[in-house]
């Protein structure tokens, strides 16, 4: 495993660049939206300065995280290197172990640095590179040293492929089987293990949206990690007539639902459909939807590091 702090190097944040990436977060439509955009940014001219101060030319300009609808509709933090292509540059805060790298950078990258931006705002360190990715979490014992960038640039400007240090070869995992539930199945009587019947949920009992004729069935999610004996159920409604769904996030102990817990809904391809964040006064958060026979979505309910995934087939 490589210890990072052996080949990590730190440089300031100008005021200039944190007005910059200020400016880009404030155009934003949402606070989610403008921290990352924030980092993405900081990230980006940070490398730009390294590169800088190594004798690499970069153009800014042709960078897609520099162009304002790219960056209202994509997570990129991509910067253009002259005559070689585009870096990826991505960040992670003090504490954390992973980066994550959205799908969408996956490809066309000659490849991926890795910053961690410090909790003053004034600095930041670069903590290495890798030549590819392929999964959405990158851990930081997978980088290699910045310096080995400036090596693989070069090798790209004479035409040559540098060569990736090889990971350490593991036992194949066994095949991963995803659960999907089958909505139309409940319409037979047939229900997966760990669904129940409404009439257990001792807490609220009858959600408001229950309706007759209508199959309800919830899980139990326990945040008993986060706080003390605090158990939630994700309660699902699938209509007899009409494709319609119906989800609800409510307490199994308690009143109210812990704030900033969410309920998040994801179409087939990954995508954000709805999202929803509880406050400490709710007694239930909730989504109503419209879909198609055979159509898949999933449901995530997220607390703190928590996220339990549901996927369903309607």
């Amino acid at each position: 495993m490589n210890n990072i702090e052996d080949f990590s190097i730190s440089l300031p944040i100008t005021t200039a660049d944190r007005n910059t990436a200020q400016r880009f977060a404030s155009q934003q439509p949402s606070p989610q939206a403008a921290e990352r955009v924030r980092r993405n940014t900081l990230s980006v001219l940070v490398m730009l300065n390294y590169l800088e101060i190594m004798g690499i030319a970069t153009n800014l300009e042709a960078s897609d995280s520099w162009h304002p609808v790219v960056r209202l509709c994509t997570d990129v933090a991509d910067l253009e290197i002259v005559g070689v292509g585009k870096l990826e540059c991505r960040s992670l805060q003090a504490g954390e172990s992973t980066c994550y790298m959205p799908p969408e950078v996956w490809e066309g990258r000659i490849g991926y640095t890795l910053l961690r931006l410090e909790e003053d705002g004034r600095s930041a360190t670069i903590l290495g590179f890798v030549k590819k990715v392929s999964t959405e979490y990158l851990a930081l014992d997978r980088l290699e040293p910045i310096e080995n960038l400036c090596e693989a640039i070069e090798l790209l400007r004479k035409g040559l492929k540098p060569v990736s240090i090889p990971d350490p070869i593991l036992p194949e995992p066994p095949d991963i089987v995803i659960a999907i539930t089958d909505l139309g199945k409940w319409l037979q009587g047939i229900f997966d293990a760990g669904w129940q019947e409404l009439e257990t949920l001792l807490v609220n009992p009858q959600p408001k949206f229950a309706r007759r004729g209508d199959i309800v069935r919830w899980k139990e999610i326990d945040l008993s990690a986060y706080l003390p004996n605090c158990r939630v159920a994700l309660v699902v409604t699938r209509s007899r007539g009409p494709e319609k769904i119906r989800l609800e996030v409510s307490p199994v102990t308690g009143e109210c639902l812990p704030q900033f817990l969410k309920l998040v809904v994801l179409d087939k391809t990954g995508k954000v459909f709805q999202e929803i964040e509880s406050r400490s006064i709710d007694k239930r958060i909730q989504f109503k939807f419209n879909g198609e026979v055979g159509e898949h979505f999933s449901a995530q309910v997220v607390f703190a590091e928590l996220v339990v995934t549901e996927n369903f087939v309607i």
